[in-house]
C-alpha cells in the first residue's frame, strides 16, 4: 500500500514539473499581436526575469516538499508522531487535533524560509513588496490563530461525526458531505469577515468615482451598501477589486493601489466586470461544481477510514483519523488536477462573459485600458504555454482576453 501512495506522490510531482518546464521554455515564444505593444523592450525583459525567478523558486520549493514528504512517510515519522501525541492524552478527538496541529506547525516552520524569500527577495527585487517584517509575521500569527480556532473546530466536529458512525461508514460519508458543503457555504458568506482580519477598510470618500460606482450599480439593479478602500499597499503594489455580499446588496472593496494607478473609468470597468460575475451567478455556479468534488472527498475519506493498511503501512498502530486526512490530500492529487482542468475551463468562459459585460456597460476602451494596466503593474506572463493555461489558468491569457474584447 505504501508503494501506491509513494507512486502517486512521485507521478503527480513529475507531471507538475513537466508542465512547469514547458511553460518556462515557452517564455521566448513571439508575442501575439494583441499584446506586443504593452511592454517596451526593457520592461519585457524585466517581466521575463520575474517569470524566471518565480519558476526557479517554485521548482525548488515543490521538489523540496515532495522529497520531504517521501522521507517523512518512509521514515515512520507519522507513526512516531502518533505515539508522541498519545503519551500526553488518551482522548481520541484531542489526539487528532494535536496530531494535525503538530504536523501543521512542522510544515509552517519548514516552509517559512521559502515564503520569506519569495516576499522579501523576489517580490522586493521587482518592486512589488511593501510588507515589513512586522506585518509579515503578524499576518502569519493571525493565520495560525485562524487555523487553530476555525480549522481545529471543524476537524473536531468532523471527527465527532466519524466516531458517531464508525460502524456505518455510509452514514458517515453522507454526513461528511453535508458538513463539508455547509462549511464551504459559510466560508463564502464570511469572506468579508476574513478580509477585515488582515486588512484595514476605510469608506471611499465622496467624489466622482463613488458617484460613478453608485450609478453603475443602480443601472444594473444592485444596491451598493458601502464602498471601501483596502490598504493593500501595506503589502504589495499589485492591483485588485472585489465585491462581498449576496443577492442584490453588495459591498465594494477597492485596493488603494487600484485607485492610485487606474483612471476612474478603468476602475469602474473593473467593477463592472465583477458585477458581470454577479449577474451571471458565477459564484453560485462554482459552489455547485465544487459540490461534486466535495462528494469525492467524502467518499475517499470514508473508504480510507475502512482500510487500516493505509495507516499501518506507514508505522501507525491502526486507523488514525488525523493521518487519514493527510493521506486523503495525497491520494486526491491526480483527481484535483483533473477537476482543476474542468473547473478552470468554466471559469475562463465566465471571465470572457464578464469582460463582455463590462465592455457593454462601460466601454471597450476603458476595459482594454484597465487590463493593460493590470498586465504592466503585475508583470503578467504574456506567453504562457497552452497546456499550462489549460491546467492552471482560471483566467484566459491576456492576449485572448484583449482579442475577445476587440472582436
Amino acid at each position: 500500500m505504501n508503494y501506491l501512495i509513494l507512486g502517486i506522490i512521485i507521478l503527480v510531482s513529475i507531471f507538475e514539473i513537466i508542465v512547469d518546464l514547458l511553460n518556462y521554455r515557452h517564455r521566448h515564444t513571439p508575442l501575439k499581436e494583441q499584446v506586443k505593444h504593452i511592454y517596451d523592450e526593457d520592461k519585457y525583459k524585466t517581466s521575463l526575469a520575474y517569470t524566471m525567478a518565480n519558476f526557479r523558486h517554485s521548482l525548488i520549493f515543490s521538489t523540496f516538499k515532495t522529497i520531504l514528504l517521501i522521507v517523512l512517510l518512509m521514515s515512520g515519522f507519522f507513526g512516531w508522531l502518533e505515539g508522541f501525541v498519545q503519551s500526553f492524552t488518551n482522548q481520541a478527538i484531542l489526539q487528532t487535533l494535536f496530531y494535525l496541529l503538530m504536523f501543521y506547525l512542522f510544515n509552517l516552520v519548514v516552509n517559512l524560509p521559502f515564503r520569506y524569500y519569495r516576499t522579501f527577495v523576489i517580490e522586493e527585487k521587482f518592486g512589488f513588496n511593501k510588507t515589513t517584517n512586522k506585518t509579515f509575521f503578524f499576518d502569519l500569527f493571525k493565520s495560525v490563530m485562524l487555523v487553530i480556532i476555525f480549522g481545529g473546530g471543524l476537524i473536531a466536529l468532523l471527527n465527532t461525526l466519524y466516531l458517531s458512525f464508525v460502524n456505518n461508514i455510509i452514514l458517515f460519508i453522507l454526513g461528511a458531505l453535508a458538513f463539508i458543503m455547509i462549511i464551504q457555504l459559510l466560508m463564502f458568506l464570511l469572506n468579508g469577515f476574513f478580509v477585515r482580519i488582515f486588512n484595514k477598510l476605510t469608506p471611499l470618500e465622496d467624489g466622482t468615482l463613488k458617484q460613478k460606482i453608485d450609478d453603475l450599480a443602480s443601472k444594473l439593479g444592485f444596491k451598493v451598501h458601502r464602498i471601501f478602500v483596502m490598504d493593500a499597499s501595506r503589502r504589495s503594489t499589485k492591483l485588485n477589486a472585489f465585491f462581498t455580499g449576496i443577492g442584490k446588496t453588495r459591498e465594494v472593496v477597492l485596493f488603494d493601489t487600484l485607485i492610485q494607478k487606474m483612471t476612474e473609468d478603468e476602475v469602474v470597468s473593473v467593477l463592472a466586470h465583477e458585477l458581470g460575475h454577479a449577474i451571471h451567478k458565477d459564484a453560485p455556479k462554482m459552489l455547485c461544481r465544487n459540490m461534486i468534488m466535495f462528494a469525492i472527498y467524502a467518499v475517499v475519506l470514508g473508504l480510507l477510514l475502512t482500510v487500516s493498511t493505509f495507516s499501518t503501512s506507514f508505522g501507525l498502530s491502526g486507523i488514525h483519523f488525523g493521518f487519514t486526512l493527510i493521506l486523503m490530500t495525497i491520494i486526491l492529487g491526480p483527481i484535483d488536477i483533473v477537476y482543476g482542468m474542468i473547473s478552470n475551463y468554466f471559469m475562463r468562459k465566465a471571465e470572457y462573459k464578464a469582460d463582455a459585460f463590462a465592455k457593454h456597460h462601460t466601454s471597450k476602451e476603458a476595459m482594454v485600458s484597465a487590463l493593460i494596466t493590470l498586465v504592466k503593474e503585475d508583470f503578467t506572463n504574456l506567453s504562457p504555454h497552452p497546456l499550462y493555461v489549460f491546467i492552471h489558468y482560471s483566467h484566459p491569457p491576456m492576449s485572448e482576453r484583449l482579442k475577445a474584447l476587440e472582436d
